[in-house]
């Protein structure tokens, strides 16, 4: 095993049986001195010249999305578009972590996780979008926080923005000129026009 280990230089099966001999907590080997003289010696036959082994990172835990009890069925069209997004970070995210396993060098251990890490920060925005989305939406069915006025200034502040406003922001902006509506408020010629540009109404 060791001569086969060190032709293919393959540190993942040397750690793998490593870990399966820790499980037997076999006695010390009296030799061990000397077995690690002998295949520390770099060109040595049996492992060749010796392959670094990186020392283990922060173990890193994720929450996935199968934990949740948001249906997409539920959301928006432009809030599904979101959650689509954080599924396909998911899969990426599932591939980088497979990928980082099999990693032998530190460099491409190194970009594998900051790849990894930018899945996960995409995931957790994507989240925490779908979140105040559920949150306003919440708010606006049970009539708490309903204030007219702070509804209109958002509003109005909102489509300043135009094209640029987020999934979330036109959205919120959908919810609050109907619940405006619901409630009996006119909103002005102008507005409405923006909200119908926009496609918000």
């Amino acid at each position: 095993m060791m001569s086969w280990i060190g032709r293919k230089k393959d540190m993942e099966r040397l750690l793998y049986e490593l870990a399966k001999l820790e499980k037997q907590n076999l006695p010390v080997n009296p030799q061990a001195s000397v077995m690690t003289s002998r295949y520390n010696t770099p060109g040595n036959v049996h492992l060749g010249v010796p392959v670094p082994v990186a020392a283990p990172g922060p173990q890193i835990t994720f929450k996935t999305y199968d934990e949740r009890r948001t249906r997409r069925a539920d959301l928006s069209e432009d809030m599904q578009k979101v959650y689509d997004s954080i599924t396909e970070e998911y899969k990426l995210r599932r591939g980088y972590h497979e990928k980082l396993k099999m990693a032998q060098t530190d460099a491409d251990r190194a970009s594998l996780r900051e790849r990894l890490l930018i899945c996960q920060k995409h995931i957790e925005e994507g989240w925490k979008q779908i979140d105040a989305w559920l949150l306003e939406q919440e708010k606006i069915k049970s009539g708490k926080g309903f204030n007219v006025s702070s509804y209109r200034s958002y509003i109005t502040k909102m489509l300043q923005k135009g094209d640029k406003m987020t999934a979330l922001q036109r959205d919120t902006v959908r919810m609050r000129a109907k619940a405006l509506q619901d409630a009996g408020e006119v909103l002005g010629e102008k507005v409405l026009s923006q909200l119908k540009k926009y496609d918000l109404l």
